[in-house]
């Protein structure tokens, strides 16, 4: 592949992570503002909405120009798996945030429980974290080096990023659906 066509990849990577991060951004900031009260449920919900076509452009944006850029490169080191790790993350998120979307929705103007705004809170760190893991590897390969072995097993890390948001997310499915049982009863 010729540095053309890399450089064509490289802007629509680039601008896919505007597109996709930005409207994150976006969303996550009106989260904090529903969180502090300072925006209604109804509006967090069609800010949300706003952005969500916005982030699936920009996710699958990167992930096909990543593809054609790692096929350049003709390898996948250590780091790059961990990256790969962290995409394929903001995609399952993703899944689970569009149904926690559809709940929202169906909510209207009724109270939230406890669990769901635990799951808002966790699938927003989930984001974050896959999302700025992603774009700090990306510029480390860029102005450091191509090709970096570190870490030894990229698998393990993966691993202990991946065990310890499910974790968080079956300790509080279990602490915040006992609450929910008990105001059944």
């Amino acid at each position: 592949m010729d540095s053309l066509t890399f450089y064509i990849f490289l802007f629509i990577h680039l601008i896919s992570l505007i597109v996709g991060f930005g409207a994150v951004l976006i969303t996550d900031f009106f989260g904090l503002l529903w969180l502090r009260k300072q925006v209604s449920t109804k509006f967090m919900v069609e800010a949300s909405g706003w952005a969500k076509t916005l982030i699936w452009l920009g996710w699958f944006g990167l992930v096909f120009s990543g593809l054609v850029l790692i096929t350049q490169k003709g390898y996948v080191d250590n780091l790059t798996q961990i990256k790969l790790f962290f995409v394929a993350m903001i995609g399952a998120n993703g899944v689970f945030l569009h149904k926690i979307h559809i709940a929202l929705e169906r909510l209207g103007n009724a109270n939230m429980s406890s669990r769901l705004k635990f799951r808002i809170v966790v699938a927003s760190i989930i984001s974050q974290v896959g999302w700025w893991g992603a774009i700090f590897i990306g510029f480390i390969h860029r102005h450091w080096r191509h090709n970096i072995s570190w870490p030894d097993n990229p698998w393990l890390y993966m691993a202990i990023i991946g065990g310890a948001f499910m974790a968080l997310l079956l300790i509080g499915e279990l602490i915040f659906g006992k609450t929910a049982r008990k105001k059944n009863e």
